[in-house]
């Protein structure tokens, strides 16, 4: 079963194309050909949202978890298509099936189920002896991570205390930062690790009203200007 976002816009502006292509007794074929103008014009704001990262309504798209400043979805400008549905309606979509799936997961903020077997499948086995990953330091201090440090003049019990994501980094290595992090979420040394990753939505793929507007009135230009040359 194929995934596609649907080009949809607001009630108001699907009862105004309506009236224009009965007032102007459009045929089905020329209907048709207009819905792939949209498209087209559909595809090319995306590149621009892509290239601008920027979402829909012209905001900046969400960063990355990871702060990399590498640009997403630098290929989700290309092999997209026009799908006509009918006289009315149409799709915009990717010819490649795992690539309509990532843009419907970023499109809608769809949670994402990860397992330590998937890690392992997606980035290999790591070198659990190598110093740990600003990552892991991260997940350790978002888990809630205290190191028991006694008083300064050795007075009182040990106390908890939160330490900087460097200190994970420069004491801890990749295993023993796995394992804390394994017995934090799961309470247990052993068995399989499953968690879920947050996708903020970023929707790059849309028609906000205003734009409705403009495609209805580039059309309904170009109809009359094809019905005089007729």
């Amino acid at each position: 079963m194929a995934l596609s976002l649907t080009l949809d816009t607001d009630p108001r502006s699907r009862l105004r194309l309506n009236h224009q292509l009965e007032v102007l007794c459009m045929g089905s074929t020329r209907r048709r050909v207009f819905l792939r103008r949209i498209g087209k014009e559909i595809r090319s704001d995306l590149r621009k949202n892509v290239s601008g990262q920027k979402i829909v309504t012209g905001s900046k798209m969400e960063p990355r978890a990871t702060k990399k400043k590498k640009r997403m979805f630098r290929a989700m400008s290309k092999g997209m298509v026009t799908k006509i549905k009918n006289d009315h309606s149409a799709d915009i979509t990717w010819k490649n099936l795992g690539q309509a799936k990532i843009a419907y997961k970023h499109h809608h903020g769809v949670p994402e189920n990860f397992t330590a077997t998937k890690a392992k499948k997606q980035y290999g086995v790591p070198d659990y002896k190598k110093q740990a990953t600003p990552a892991q330091a991260r997940a350790l201090n978002k888990e809630g991570f205290r190191l028991r440090v006694a008083r300064k003049r050795g007075k009182g019990k040990a106390v908890l205390k939160r330490v900087p994501q460097k200190w994970i980094q420069d004491n801890m290595t990749v295993g023993k930062a796995g394992l804390i992090l394994r017995m934090m979420r799961t309470n247990s040394p052993r068995g399989k690790q499953s968690w879920k990753i947050n996708v903020p939505a970023r929707p790059i793929l849309g028609v906000l009203p205003a734009d409705a507007d403009k495609y209805l009135t580039a059309m309904a230009t170009s109809i009359l200007q094809d019905t005089k040359r007729a």
